[in-house]
């Protein structure tokens, strides 16, 4: 009996610590997997930002041609004073930043295929572009190309991966876009009627390098980007590097790492993006240490605690109640840290997860409908930037409780990081009951807010997924509810879009 008793004095201490430390670990765990998902949603934002600002400035280059081949059919005679102040006007914005020339070669009618065709306009006038005046691009295989297909098809044609040829800058990639002209009198609904018509042609070139700076300065935030010519990532096809590596730091595997590919007529990029070590570093591994230690610390003080209660026989059982309830306060303050945003204690990321899924589930087993909103504040960065941070975070708990108070008690509303929210309905009668419960969200933060005596404005696009039209799943109906949400910010924002 008292080898026994002798016995559990040693191993009943040693049990509670090594299972303290077990639920310590499993929490450090959930926390570090939640933090790595707000990492791979941030890179996926960031991804999707750098490949839509591409897109739109390519976009604006092609506006441009369409403008200039517009001043071409509007005037029977387009002097170089006439197109040089045209183009100034154009390239007075950042939106052309990047622009190596803007030229115009004519075609007289009836001009061989083979015969020169020197470059008669160029712009911005300075002694570089000069010196491109009667240049034959035609000559060139890659130029050639390009025009050819402007020719014939009447859209803006791209060429491939070129070498800018301007005498007062040094030689690097670029490329080059081609507009044709039509004689106005004359039919272009088909190739032959267009090579028939034909005037000649405008063209922008860009430096890839000057345009990509433009675009985000110093580099990209967080992402290293490389564009390569075509549908492969072969070195020879490469045009733009933000973040050269030598062969030892290529053989490295980042952490994040996508395609992504934008598309022109019969012409491709690829871009190649992937996060920087600067990136990786973002992971705030604040709260995963705080956990580890405040787990150890209590780990080692429930040992001691019931190394003194088994030890201690005329206070054993004051101290059995006494460890009971501190162990259970101790894991449920972890487990609230661990499962709910600290600022606006809503809950976090992986607690919403969980209840989606159970929500999910529910609506499976019972054939019922559910419905997921993402809920992203219009206009609070400028409130964050202009009044700092405390007044921006006390803006966000009044917002969460604005939107706290249209829902039902057995609704979710989930903090994801930012200024950007998702609401969970886990049952809903029909579509019309989203839609209810989203305008009431809406005018809820439309009416201005009073913070320390200020007076701030905000909005929301809101963004809706219905279950099971729009999503089977959990990961599905995010995602459908998140396109959805940025729609409704390109429709103009303060308004409510349901996923397609």
């Amino acid at each position: 009996m008292r080898l026994s008793l002798r016995h559990l004095e040693r191993l009943l201490p040693v049990c509670v610590g090594l299972a303290s430390l077990c639920m310590t670990g499993w929490l450090w765990l959930h926390e570090r997997q939640g933090l790595d998902a707000n990492l791979r949603t941030q890179f996926d934002f960031n991804v999707r930002q750098t490949t839509s600002r591409i897109e739109q400035r390519l976009a604006a280059c092609e506006q441009m041609l369409r403008g200039t081949r517009g001043l071409f059919e509007a005037s029977s005679h387009v002097s170089d004073v006439d197109f040089q102040r045209y183009v100034n006007v154009l390239t007075n914005g950042a939106d052309f930043a990047g622009l190596q020339i803007m030229a115009y070669t004519p075609w007289p009618k009836g001009h061989a295929d083979d015969a020169p065709t020197p470059i008669a306009y160029v712009a911005p006038d300075t002694p570089g572009n000069r010196a491109a005046i009667g240049r034959d691009m035609y000559v060139d295989p890659l130029r050639r190309a390009a025009m050819q297909q402007a020719r014939d098809a009447g859209t803006a044609a791209m060429t491939r991966k070129i070498t800018l040829l301007v005498h007062d800058v040094p030689r690097q990639s670029g490329f080059a876009m081609y507009q044709a002209l039509y004689a106005k009198d004359q039919p272009i609904g088909t190739p032959e009627a267009r090579r028939q018509a034909l005037r000649g042609w405008v063209h922008v070139a860009f430096r890839l390098e000057a345009m990509m700076a433009s675009l985000y300065g110093e580099g990209i935030p967080g992402l290293a980007l490389r564009i390569y010519d075509g549908s492969h990532t072969n070195p020879e096809d490469l045009i733009f590097d933000s973040h050269p590596r030598s062969e030892t730091e290529e053989q490295a595997t980042p952490r994040f790492a996508t395609l992504q590919y934008i598309s022109f007529p019969q012409h491709k990029w690829t871009l190649a993006i992937r996060s920087t070590p600067e990136f990786e570093q973002q992971r705030g591994l604040g709260s995963t240490r705080i956990i580890a230690v405040a787990g150890t610390g209590v780990s080692l003080l429930l040992a001691l605690l019931t190394w003194q209660l088994v030890t201690g026989r005329s206070r054993a059982f004051t101290h059995a109640q006494s460890m009971t309830r501190e162990l259970r306060e101790s894991e449920e303050r972890m487990r609230h840290m661990a499962q709910h945003d600290p600022l606006t204690r809503l809950p976090n990321r992986a607690l919403f997860a969980d209840r989606l899924q159970s929500a999910l589930a529910r609506a499976r087993r019972e054939r019922t409908q559910a419905s997921l909103m993402f809920v992203d504040l219009d206009r609070f960065k400028p409130v964050n930037d202009a009044y700092g941070h405390a007044i921006g975070d006390k803006l966000l708990i009044a917002a969460a409780a604005r939107m706290r108070e249209c829902l039902r008690e057995a609704d979710t509303l989930a903090r994801m990081g930012g200024d950007e929210f998702v609401v969970l309905l886990p049952h809903i009668d029909a579509p019309v009951d989203a839609r209810r419960v989203a305008e009431r969200i809406l005018s809820a933060l439309s009416h201005p807010f009073e913070v320390d005596g200020l007076q701030l404005q905000i909005s929301a696009s809101i963004g809706i997924g219905l279950f099971p039209e729009h999503g089977e799943d959990d990961v599905s109906l995010m995602k459908s509810a998140d396109n959805a949400m940025y729609r409704a910010k390109d429709m103009g924002r303060a308004c409510l879009v349901f996923a397609s």
